[in-house]
């Protein structure tokens, strides 16, 4: 099988994350990337992307919570923002 030039998704932090630990953005950046490699085997036609359009993505990773958008025709993944998870 030949090898594919596919462009991957980029991560983009849009809001200021230095409170957030490097570990923790680390992480993040990782399992973002594999979430776009995970969707370039989605089918454009595939009803899973009218729902991502649709609005935010959330994703948890250790304590924090992030919330997220996709452009599969730009491949971007946009954090926008974050908060601490609090246990209760």
């Amino acid at each position: 099988m030949a090898a594919t030039s596919k462009r991957p998704y980029i991560v983009v932090l849009s809001e200021e994350m230095a409170h957030v630990p490097a570990a923790i953005l680390r992480h993040l950046r990782v399992i973002l990337r594999e979430i776009g490699q995970a969707c370039d085997a989605i089918p454009s036609t595939n009803p899973f992307w009218e729902t991502v359009a649709a609005g935010d993505l959330i994703i948890d990773v250790g304590t924090w919570r992030f919330t997220y958008t996709m452009n599969r025709e730009e491949k971007r993944i946009t954090v926008k923002s974050c908060k601490p998870l609090r246990e209760g």
